[in-house]
């Protein structure tokens, strides 16, 4: 195994992306719009765990309610799903790496085999979605990650070095810096391609948890002691994250060169770079992603001018121009319909038509290649208010 790591990751030293990046600044209107209008952007929807979960529960099953979903998604015209198959370092479908989730532990079926083969018998496209590093989120109680969780099994083994790949910091993380780590995540990559015929595999954008020191102070000093010019905290952290990305991107091309792969990262960059210790700009320099898809999850009215969605909009059209073989899909925010934040409420309360003048932008635009709506349930809501506005977006995708 570690021998195919090494294969899967050794393209991130030997690719030498060490050449400047353009200035992001000074967008022009060619910039922004350009391109005929044709509806020839993929149009994508995120079912999150916790929605796939309340399909599990349903009372008439998983496959009626699934199938409900899908149904939904074809007469609204969506051509893209993407499905949450791991969200907490577990699994929707059995996996040699992976605890399958509670809820589809006694189906005497494979929920996401099922999913797979109902989408594309409609002609829908499945991108398998991943958490890389999230075990627990509100606790720090490994029981609750259960015995068959590789970060358990790391916890209470006999080898005491195997203690680094996990990390508690308000919840549960796999460590970033650790080879082990990196060697499951390209693996449990590797096993969603080869065992099915996904179209996509997926990231979004839980990478290193907090900017604070204390969350890898061990790994960082033991690496220090070790290098000979050691990085920066900051410059190591972008550095274990660039060789998962890389690695992941490695090992879907080494089963399928035609399975996309993708990430989803927050809408700003400073804050992707600075914060989450994801450098966007070197995948899309370095190719080592087929799409990035922002989380563009902002009005036109949003009172910081730099999240406007046009800014961002605007700012991610120059980024994704660094490398013209990576596109650029947008993700956009049904679940902000019904706002809970003083800076969204008055725009997304009032409006009717945001997530389709949005929608519409993308679809004329000829250098976005498509757009994801987040989520499934927010976008099909029986809400008057969620209604509206998935009307008129549906005029935007049937024109």
């Amino acid at each position: 195994m570690k021998k195919i790591l090494a294969i899967l990751l050794i393209t991130v030293f030997l690719a030498g992306c060490t050449a400047d990046t353009p200035n992001n600044n000074g967008s022009t209107a060619e910039d922004y719009i350009t391109g005929e209008y044709q509806d020839t952007a993929e149009k994508g929807v995120w079912i999150s765990f916790s929605e796939i979960n309340s399909m599990l529960k349903s009372e008439d099953g998983f496959k009626s309610a699934f199938s409900a979903a899908v149904s939904d998604c074809t007469e609204l015209g969506i051509n893209e799903i993407y499905i949450h198959v791991r969200a907490y370092c577990d699994s929707l479908y059995p996996s040699d790496l992976f605890p399958i989730i509670d809820e589809a532990k006694e189906f005497d079926y494979d929920a996401f085999a099922y999913a797979l083969e109902l989408c594309h018998s409609v002609g829908i496209k499945v991108h398998a979605w991943i958490n890389p590093y999230r075990v627990l989120s509100s606790s720090e109680d490994i029981e609750k990650a259960g015995p068959e969780s590789p970060a358990y099994k790391w916890l209470n083994d006999d080898n005491p070095d195997n203690d680094l790949n996990v990390i508690k910091y308000n919840g549960i993380y796999l460590n970033p810096a650790q080879d082990e780590v990196r060697e499951l995540i390209i693996n449990g990559v590797k096993e969603i391609a080869d065992k099915y015929a996904i179209d996509g595999l997926h990231l979004d954008d839980y990478f290193y948890p907090t900017a604070d020191p204390e969350f890898d102070r061990v790994s960082y000093e033991k690496y220090c002691a070790a290098a000979e010019k050691p990085l920066a905290l900051s410059e190591w952290r972008r550095s274990n994250v660039n060789m998962m990305i890389s690695g992941c991107y490695n090992a879907v091309k080494y089963v399928n060169k035609n399975i996309e792969f993708s990430v989803s990262p927050m809408a700003s960059v400073d804050k992707n770079y600075n914060e989450l210790y994801a450098d966007v700009t070197e995948w899309i320099k370095c190719g080592y992603i087929d799409y990035i898809i922002p989380q563009l999850y902002f009005g036109y009215d949003y009172p910081d001018d730099d999240f406007k969605f046009e800014n961002l909009l605007k700012e991610w059209i120059k980024l994704s121009k660094i490398n013209g073989s990576v596109g650029l899909k947008i993700g956009l925010a049904p679940y902000k319909i019904n706002p809970t934040s003083e800076a969204d409420k008055a725009e997304w309360e009032n409006g009717t038509d945001i997530i389709a003048r949005q929608a519409e932008e993308c679809k004329k635009n000829g250098n976005v290649k498509g757009y994801v709506l987040f989520s499934y349930s927010s976008l099909f809501s029986d809400e008057s208010v969620n209604t509206i506005q998935r009307e008129n977006l549906k005029k935007v995708i049937s024109d």
